[in-house]
């Protein structure tokens, strides 16, 4: 495999893996979500005291917040590392610039020094 065939390869799988982090840290939130939304129910029905249904839906809600964005940005910062490496894999392909006409015109007088 050559080493171009092997970013693109890196690129792709990079990809990949941001959508699945994404979704991840989405999916965490929903479920935090749904964890707060039964511990309500249960204080509704009278199941758990207040202190209690407190302490749950601040657990619950901090668990699913931070491991839900800790999820979604590293799929973020996943991506912008596959677009980097794309960007660095693009730069490499190119050909060296040549020196073409425009870079041979002289260039105009400079003003006399006052």
């Amino acid at each position: 495999m050559d080493d171009q065939a092997r970013l693109t390869a890196k690129i792709d799988h990079a990809r990949q893996v941001e959508r699945v982090l994404r979704r991840l840290g989405w999916a965490t939130v929903a479920l935090g979500i749904i964890g707060a939304a039964a511990c309500l129910v249960f204080w509704a029905t009278g199941d758990l005291s207040t202190e209690r249904a407190i302490g749950i839906l601040l657990v619950v809600s901090f668990a699913a917040i931070l491991s839900g964005a800790t999820a979604y940005g590293s799929g973020i910062n996943m991506g912008l590392g596959a677009e980097r490496l794309a960007l660095a894999a693009d730069a490499a392909a190119l050909p060296p610039r040549q020196a073409g006409p425009a870079d041979d015109r002289p260039h105009p007088p400079r003003p006399p020094d006052s």
